[in-house]
């Protein structure tokens, strides 16, 4: 993968020891570190991966990065090369970018506040009928995750569309930095991350980064029906297309929602008009696909387009529902956020046709002092849109359970449960056929645990 001078250039590090050989891959874990690979150590709040540099050692690591204030006060091992450098992050993204530069492919970087994932995988069904390519997996979207992900790019690879998170300002233009992006799409700017943040205005401006870091003559992809995003500046040499149900270039027309089945449309582009029937639920993800669609025009004719689009299924954790014993399960549990929590309580009014709607929600975490107000909101959503109501969390146990209540929701209605296992006993006791049950809520509440101590409740018949 590189020679030592290779690493060197790239992290502009100073080499100690032998300056010949090279190494395969990269690794940042000491514990799955195996020879022949480049080992960089990391550094976090609670941990230094120097620390285990002699560890590693042991394992016939050979070449590493470590930092020259670290190695002021410390030796390397006999046999071992390291390259000198001023920050470990920074080189493993500089390293990461000089990989990238090897692959002459077009590179799509998503973001926004909702939605990333469900694009990149819309993308990927998409691009996936021209070829194989690259897309991010899991929560390889930061600055540790993407450059692993970049590391994997090969030579068969056509293209790549990769996922970028952040939670500070910086981070988005520095993946973005690393990825030299052909098209940088800008999802929405939404409450989300606003305890380091602060307002909505600071989230677009950083999802922004984005699109400063277009390539020249690339593609900026924004939202036209989000103001704060189709404000955002961008590089002056990238061309930009907008997308939108109310406004854009690319729009979606003649909606019909069909319960769980899925939704049909007639997506409008400056290439034409086509039908499009989409297996996912919801509005939101008619922007997705307006997005993916809108990224991909100049070089995907419209029916492919729309064929990948019809054979997308939804992720993992992003509105995937299971049949269970004349139930519906409704699992969006991967993350939440105010936004993305309103949705998904609309959507499940639409799609619950014949049975009641239940959703069990889970606390909404960095909001800061927008925490209160948030979960108010959601309160009042729920009361309007959900005929049951299971709540976990200090938040959402005090003020969506108040603001339901205050929406004209039955008390009765409204269940606070302190654990996933009391909600999914409660919810057995209470199950009527054609249910359909919403689990959603801030990773850190881990909400799918619900749906699986229900599972296993129902197939052994407690509850009691």
């Amino acid at each position: 993968m590189f020679t030592i001078p290779e690493i060197a250039a790239a992290t502009h590090g100073r080499i100690i020891g032998r300056a010949s050989g090279a190494v395969e891959s990269i690794s940042t874990d000491s514990r799955s570190v195996l020879p022949g690979q480049l080992f960089v150590p990391l550094r976090g709040d609670r941990f230094d991966g120097h620390t285990f540099i002699a560890e590693v050692a042991t394992k016939g690591i050979t070449v590493l990065l470590a930092e020259e204030h670290w190695l002021k006060s410390h030796t390397i091992p006999a046999k071992i090369t390291c390259i000198a450098v001023k920050n470990t992050l920074k080189a493993l993204g500089d390293l990461a970018a000089a990989w990238r530069l090897r692959f002459d492919i077009p590179t799509i970087g998503v973001t926004g506040s909702n939605g990333k994932t469900t694009v990149k995988e819309m993308l990927a069904t998409i691009l996936e009928q021209t070829g194989p390519g690259l897309k991010t997996s899991g929560n390889l979207n930061n600055l540790i995750g993407l450059p692993q992900m970049l590391f994997q790019l090969r030579p068969e690879h056509r293209w790549a569309v990769l996922e970028m998170g952040m939670s500070e300002p910086g981070e988005i233009d520095r993946l973005a930095e690393i990825t030299r992006p052909r098209v940088g799409i800008v999802l929405n700017a939404l409450p989300a991350h606003l305890k380091s943040m602060g307002t909505v205005e600071a989230v677009a401006a950083a999802k922004g980064e984005l699109l400063n870091r277009v390539c020249d003559n690339g593609l900026a992809v924004v939202n036209a029906d989000d103001p704060r995003v189709a404000s955002l500046h961008q590089n002056p040499s990238a061309r930009r297309i907008s997308f939108g149900i109310n406004r854009g270039e690319v729009r979606a027309n003649d909606i019909e929602t069909h319960g769980l089945e899925g939704q049909n449309f007639t997506m409008i582009t400056p290439k034409g008009e086509i039908a499009v029937h989409l297996k996912a639920c919801g509005r939101h993800n008619i922007y997705n696909a307006l997005a993916a669609a809108s990224a991909l025009l100049e070089k995907v004719e419209l029916p492919v387009i729309a064929a990948g689009l019809a054979a997308f299924t939804p992720y993992k954790g992003r509105f995937q529902t299971e049949q269970l014993d004349g139930i519906t399960l409704i699992d969006d549990s991967y993350n939440a956020n105010p936004a993305s929590v309103k949705a998904a309580l609309e959507t499940l009014s639409q799609v619950a046709t014949e049975g009641r709607r239940i959703a069990v929600l889970g606390d909404m975490l960095e909001l800061g002092e927008h925490e209160a107000e948030a979960h108010r909101t959601i309160g009042t959503v729920a009361g309007l849109n959900a005929d049951r109501l299971y709540l976990m969390g200090k938040l959402m146990g005090k003020y969506a359970a108040e603001s339901a209540a205050l929406a004209n929701m039955p008390v009765a209605s409204i269940q606070v449960c302190t654990s996933h296992k009391e909600i999914a006993e409660k919810l057995y006791r209470d199950l009527q056929k054609n249910d359909v049950i919403l689990f959603k809520g801030s990773r850190g509440m881990a909400m799918e645990q619900v749906a699986t101590e229900l599972k296993t409740v129902m197939q052994h018949g407690k509850g009691e």
